[in-house]
This record gives C-alpha cells, structure tokens and sequence, in this order.
C-alpha cells in the first residue's frame, strides 16, 4: 500500500506551480512538478475576488493535482502575498479564547485591512508571551470574497484546500525545517518583481516586509535600503545578523555585488536544490525558483 502524495500548490498571476510530495519512513520523495499556464485567468488583489476565468482555473487546476497525484483530494494553497496582509502587533492581555483574539486583533487592525473587519476573514499564532502577559501574535488576514473565491473553486476541482498560507511563508516553510538557519536572521527572498525581507529571531518572526516592482539593480538596492532603514528603528539587532538569500537562478548574476553592499555584509546563499530528495520524481524541467520552492513549502506543511 503505497503512502499518502501531498499536494503543494503555489498560485502566481501567471500559472500554477504544483508540487508532489511523498513521507517514507524517515525519507521525503519528490514525486513531481509540474506548471499549468493561468495566463489572463488571475489579477491579484487583496479587496475583490482574483480569478476571471473560473473554468481554466478549475480544469488547470484538477489537470494539475491528477497529473502528479490521482485522486488526491486534499492539497495546501500558497496564495500571493499581495491577496492578503501580514501583521505583527503586540497585545497588552492574552485571550480568553481564539475567537476572542480574533476580534480584538480585527478591532487593532482595524484601519489597515483589507476590508471592513466583518468582510475579512482573519486567523493569527500568538509567537511569544511576556510574564506581564503581554504577548506578540502574526496574524494574516484576507478579505472573505477573495478567500472564499478560491476555496469554492478548488472544491468545484474536486479538490479540498487543507492549508492557506502565503507565498513568503511558504518560502520560509521550506528552507526552515532542513537547514540550520540558527535562532536569528534576516531571510531575503528574490524573485523577478518580488522582494521579501523577513526577520527571525528567537525561532519567531519578528519583521516582515514583501514588496512588488520592477526589478533592475538600482531599483532593488533602493528597495532594500528604505526597507532596512525603516526595520533598524525597531530592530535594531538585525545590523548584526546573518543574512540568508533565496534568490531565483535567473537573478542570481546581478545581485551578488548587489545584496553585500546593501546588507553591509556577508551573504549566505541558500541553496533550493531538489537533490536532497531522497528520489527526485519528474521535475518538468522546472527551475528552483521561488514558486517551486513554495509549492514544495506547501506541501511539507501537511506531512
């Protein structure tokens, strides 16, 4: 009787990056990976619902998931990040309950949601607590249309989405788990128009920052350094740390030089390969690149 396949699913305006994964004994294995082409079916935004065309992306998508995994019912969604927000905020009390933290922090955040608070649909983990019993929680938010759009869609695929995260996350969910990131630093994703900059400390988030452009050179090092200047002020340790790099094969000639000079320091490049599957199954010909590495991030967070 053959294990269980989790299914990753990475969605970006321009198609959907599936990942195949498989648990034996100690070992995971790579079944596959495949891309389904969403050209004009997606235009991201975090106050209406995403997808124009409802019926490729339900085919794209059932095409997808049977192609690397038969009938597999249950997969896990990495959504882009501009569909929702992330917030890091600190509270004064603990919560009675879930649902309790979950109003208060919408009457917090209030004036930052994406939606009016009874439109958005919100969830949070509180990271640490204080002996004075205030606590810091990261909460992520998505307004109801938009969520339940692709919940309803994926459920039309016959499929059932058994986590949603987003798409920074799903990187971090990745590299964490399998390399010895250590207690605290700062995780710099770069992908073509993509920047994030998370920073950990602790084992717990404690920054994050994603930011959409187009990329070239001057643009990102200025993106980074109004980032940085603003994250020093509140953290100002994070000029000390080891910074770790995630950055998409195609980018990789141009930013050497680029992320040293605005970091003010060593980088350590992380390395994304499929190699260290204990058997890699038919990759496509994909590339590592960001959203491989997502859906694959997805993925694990079931197993």
């Amino acid at each position: 009787m053959s294990s269980r396949v989790f299914v990753g699913v990475d969605i970006q305006p321009g198609g959907l990056y599936l990942a195949a994964l498989q648990r034996s004994r100690s070992h995971t294995r790579l079944v596959g990976l495949r891309f389904e082409t969403m050209e004009d079916v997606l235009e991201i935004s975090s106050r209406q619902p995403n997808i124009r065309d409802a019926r490729r992306f339900i085919e794209g998508l059932r095409r997808g998931v049977d192609a690397l995994a038969g009938g597999e019912e249950r997969i896990a969604l990495s959504l882009p990040d501009r569909a929702g927000r992330i917030y890091l905020t600190s509270v004064d009390t603990p919560f009675k309950s879930h649902q309790e933290g979950v109003d208060v922090l919408k009457w917090r955040l209030k004036s930052s949601l994406p939606a009016p608070p009874a439109q958005v649909s919100l969830d949070y983990q509180v990271l640490d607590k204080r002996d004075d019993g205030r606590q810091r929680c990261i909460v992520a938010a998505i307004a109801k249309p938009v969520l339940e759009q692709y919940e309803d869609l994926v459920n039309e695929a016959d499929r059932h989405a058994v986590q949603i995260d987003f798409h920074s996350l799903s990187i971090y969910n990745y590299y964490r788990p399998r390399l010895d990131l250590g207690d605290e630093f700062i995780l710099v994703g770069l992908e073509p128009g993509l920047l994030s900059i998370q920073y950990v400390f602790g084992h717990s988030l404690c920054y994050q920052r994603v930011s959409e452009f187009k990329a070239d050179p001057q643009r990102t090092f200025h993106e980074i350094n109004r980032t940085l200047v603003e994250a020093y002020k509140t953290f100002p340790a994070m000029q000390r740390c080891i910074v770790l790099a995630h950055v998409d094969p195609e980018m990789e000639a141009d930013m050497d030089k680029l992320l040293t000079a605005a970091f003010d320091r060593e980088i350590k490049y992380l390395d994304p390969s499929l190699k260290r599957f204990s058997d890699a199954g038919n990759t496509a010909g994909l590339q590592p690149v960001g959203s491989v590495v997502a859906a694959l991030g997805a993925a694990e967070r079931m197993m």
